[in-house]
């Protein structure tokens, strides 16, 4: 495999002060809206082992990319750009040597939309890159063909893999020699088994299968045994035992369960007994979303109630923690990365509604000192961005339904001057949105207009009986506690009852367009980004896939309740503008639904705009084309709602 690709970059990413921008403006002193669809300047940054050396990916020319840099030097950085494919993810295997998964897509003649998936082992500067799947490989589904599994940190010469055979349905654990692309095949794929977990010592220990509307978990007693079921619950019950990671401890896991409090918790489980013990982690606010493992042994975990939260329990982590949040007083902190001997930490600066900074942490003999890595968003300064409040509101059935307002600049939500609105329900549609920056909110806030985003009943982080109040409620009490969201927004004097369109991506797409045919008279317009608008095809890919989303909040199968709730057999009830936005080459929903959806509103003799990207997938990761998607949405809501509020002269936003 070539790498023509590969290019030298200047250092544009290193050593931007934080809060400094240059960001571009028009006359009026707005941010453009390229400055809000470029890709992220950082994303997903590594520490090498040693920590000599940073890799991150970044957008280079509209491109995601791999950006390796030596720390200490003030030589150029070096990007990793291969022929037609992305860089989807990378990891380091050690000082010198990188693990990259590399993506595209294509539809041969007659076939469905697949993605090519490589993995590829390459030095640092981007040499001798070596295939490390099998050739030919292609699924058309949203993951690696080749996916890692363990990076095996003492065996230099190796890494673990499941890949997938072409007549099989389970992966098969492979052993790769990262300088040859040599195979050995270590387990077997069996039994329906799609994710498999190793141990400390990089044993293939545990297997979770979907079969038949229940979760497996196969397990064995040593490295070579053979595997038997110890726990197996209906998908609709998930949330009650979800296998996180194989404990040092000999026959112990750690699992994540809503069992005993009705919030997600971690809890050592005992193999033998088939019971939970102790807690681990557990908050009676919010449930546990992350846990930090190193070869079996639990370093911390996450939650998230507005913002997300790190708690360290490993004493060294929880003290490098401390040091790090009293050097940067004024934002969240997190300590991304740690190289192994803990001289140098990675360090992301964010919180309220910025998009943050990472800093370098570098630790001396009698010294600590910190530099700057450099901004996310370095276009966008933080002077400029909407402020974002946590809201609560009840539903109709008095659920509480919890989301967040972004307000254009200078706006408060003590102001009862109804301004106009955008309500923005989030994808998943188990998911859920948080407090803090995000790209379409902030564009949509800084054109003058007012966001809502509802985290309706199904999202995750409000516990097991939240999310479960989901299930089958597409089209319908989902939909409603959004509904309920935008007349909140009416009652309070937020909103102008006359001016409000409903905006998704996604599920979100779905959410807007049966808001514009279940209560047409709410809303002034609607926009739907690769929407889902026939039920009836997603009920046939969810009966084919064992990789269905488990905690998807899924749709009644009552043909009835499908053709009732499916907006593209809907089309006649609309009766308001609709832009409809999708790219052919997603494989997550199919362009086939915006594009009957399409056919329907213009055979019904109803308003619609189109927008395609024939290169692009469901997620809009190349550059352009995710700026004319926002300069085709700023449009549309210029033309239906009329011009946002003007900002405040001078107003400071972020919070």
């Amino acid at each position: 495999m070539g790498f023509a690709g590969l290019k030298r970059v200047a250092r544009a990413f290193a050593l931007l002060c934080l809060g400094v921008s240059f960001a571009s403006a028009h006359a009026d002193g707005l941010v453009q809206v390229e400055a809000y669809g470029k890709l992220p300047t950082i994303e997903s940054p590594r520490l090498s082992p040693d920590g000599e050396t940073i890799a991150f990916l970044s957008s280079i020319k509209g491109r995601r990319c791999l950006v390796t840099h030596r720390i200490d030097t003030d030589g150029e950085g070096r990007a990793i750009c291969p022929g037609s494919y992305e860089v989807r993810s990378f990891a380091w295997k050690n000082g010198d040597r990188l693990i990259v998964e590399l993506y595209t897509q294509s539809r041969p003649s007659g076939s469905e939309l697949r993605t090519q998936s490589r993995l590829v082992a390459i030095d640092l500067n981007g040499r001798n890159a070596v295939p490390l799947a099998e050739p030919g490989a292609e699924r058309a589904v949203d993951f690696g063909e080749d996916r890692i599994i363990d990076m095996l940190p003492d065996d230099p010469g190796h890494i673990l893999v499941a890949s997938y055979r072409a007549d099989s349905d389970s992966p098969d654990v492979v052993k790769v020699a990262i300088e040859s692309g040599h195979r050995h095949t270590v387990v077997t794929g069996q039994d329906r088994i799609t994710n498999w977990k190793t141990d400390a010592a990089g044993q293939v220990r545990l297997g979770i299968a979907v079969d038949d509307g229940m979760v497996k978990v196969y397990y064995r007693d040593d490295g070579d045994g053979p595997f038997r079921l110890i726990r197996q619950v209906n998908a609709a019950d998930a949330s009650k035992f979800a296998v996180l990671a194989v404990g040092r401890q000999p026959g112990t896991l750690y699992v994540a369960s809503t069992e005993r409090t009705g919030r997600r918790a971690v809890y050592r489980y005992d193999v033998a007994t088939d019971r939970l013990l102790e807690p681990y982690a557990s908050n009676p606010d919010a449930d546990i979303d992350s846990l930090v493992v190193d070869r079996g042994w639990p370093l911390g975990y996450g939650y998230t109630i507005d913002e997300p939260t790190m708690v360290y329990t490993d004493p060294s982590f929880h003290a490098d923690a401390e040091q790090v949040a009293a050097a940067l007083p004024d934002y969240r902190t997190t300590v991304v990365d740690s190289a192994a001997d803990g001289h140098r930490l990675l360090i992301l600066a964010a919180g309220g509604n910025r998009p943050g900074s990472y800093f370098f942490l570098t630790r001396s003999r009698n010294a600590a000192s910190l530099s700057p890595l450099g901004a996310i968003r370095p276009d966008i300064p933080d002077s400029t961005l909407a402020p974002v409040t946590p809201i609560t509101y009840r539903a109709r059935d008095g659920l509480t339904i919890h989301g967040y307002v972004t307000l254009p600049p200078g706006r408060s939500m003590n102001d009862k001057r109804p301004i106009p609105f955008v309500i923005l329900p989030h994808g998943g549609p188990s998911t859920r949105d948080i407090l803090g920056f995000d790209y379409l909110a902030q564009m949509i806030a800084s054109r003058g207009y007012g966001v809502l985003q509802p985290n309706y009943r199904g999202s995750r982080g409000y516990g097991g009986d939240f999310e479960k109040a989901g299930f089958a409620q597409w089209g319908l009490k989902m939909q409603d506690d959004v509904t309920d969201g935008t007349t909140w927004l009416i009652d309070r004097k937020l909103a102008d009852p006359k001016r409000i369109c409903i905006v998704g991506w996604s599920y979100g797409g779905y959410v807007a367009l049966m808001g514009a045919i279940k209560t047409p008279d709410l809303y002034r317009c609607a926009a739907s980004m690769a929407g889902v608008t026939d039920l009836r095809r997603r009920l046939d890919r969810a009966n084919q896939s064992r990789f269905a989303d488990l905690n998807l909040p899924r749709f009644d199968s009552d043909p009835a309740i499908i053709a009732a709730n499916s907006p593209v057999l809907h089309a006649d009830q609309i009766h308001i503008p609709v832009f409809l936005a999708h790219g052919r080459r997603d494989f997550t929903v199919s362009v086939e639904d915006s594009e009957a959806m399409e056919e329907a509103l213009r055979n019904a003799g109803k308003p619609v705009e189109t927008l395609y990207f024939d290169d692009d997938d469901h997620y809009l990761f190349r550059e352009g084309d995710r700026i004319a998607f926002l300069k085709a949405l700023e449009s549309f809501l210029a033309e239906n709602l009329g011009r946002g509020i003007s900002a405040a002269p001078g107003a400071t936003a972020t919070n």
